[in-house]
C-alpha cells in the first residue's frame, strides 16, 4: 500500500535538476514540503537543527530526494538526438555530446533551433516526471500534484 503525499511537481522538477553537491533536499510525507539543507547557504545553527529534525524522523516522515544522476542527462540527450528529423542538426549534436563539456555544447546547439529547444525542454521535462514517478513508486509514495502540475 502506498502513502498518499501532496507534492509540487515543479518544485520536484527543480530538486531532481540540482547537482550542487552542497544541497540535499528531502521531502516532508506529511506536509509535501521540500526540504532544502544546504552546506554553504544556510546558517549553520540552522542547518544543524534541519538535519537534526530530518535524521530523526529519516523514513518514517521524510526521504531523501536522490541527486541527479549525469549519466542519465546524457542519456536523454542520447535519446533526443535519435528524434531529430533534420540529418544537419542530428549530426551537429551527436558531435556536441561527445567529450568534455558535453552538456553545455549540446545546449549551445539545440538552442540555435527554435523548434528543437521547445521540442528539447518538452523531452526534458517528460523524462524528469518519468524519475519522479519511477521513485516515488521505488519509496512506496503516490505522489498528488497541483491540477496543473498533473500529467
Amino acid at each position: 500500500m502506498s502513502r498518499k503525499v501532496n507534492a509540487d511537481l515543479e518544485e520536484l522538477c527543480y530538486v531532481f535538476e540540482d547537482s550542487s553537491i552542497d544541497h540535499r533536499y528531502y521531502l516532508d510525507l506529511e506536509t509535501g514540503e521540500i526540504i532544502f539543507i544546504s552546506d554553504c547557504f544556510m546558517d549553520p545553527m540552522e542547518k544543524e537543527e534541519l538535519d537534526e529534525k530530518v535524521e530523526d524522523g529519516l523514513g518514517e516522515r521524510y526521504i531523501s530526494i536522490p541527486a541527479p544522476d549525469s549519466h542519465e542527462g546524457y542519456e536523454d540527450m542520447v535519446d533526443f538526438i535519435e528524434t531529430v528529423g533534420d540529418q544537419n542538426l542530428e549530426e551537429k549534436l551527436s558531435i556536441a555530446i561527445s567529450g568534455s563539456g558535453a552538456f553545455r555544447r549540446f545546449k549551445d546547439v539545440v538552442l540555435s533551433s527554435p523548434e528543437e529547444k521547445e521540442r528539447w525542454f518538452k523531452f526534458k521535462e517528460t523524462k524528469l516526471k518519468e524519475r519522479i514517478k519511477e521513485w516515488a513508486e521505488y519509496e512506496g509514495i503516490e505522489l498528488n500534484f497541483q491540477a496543473q502540475w498533473s500529467g
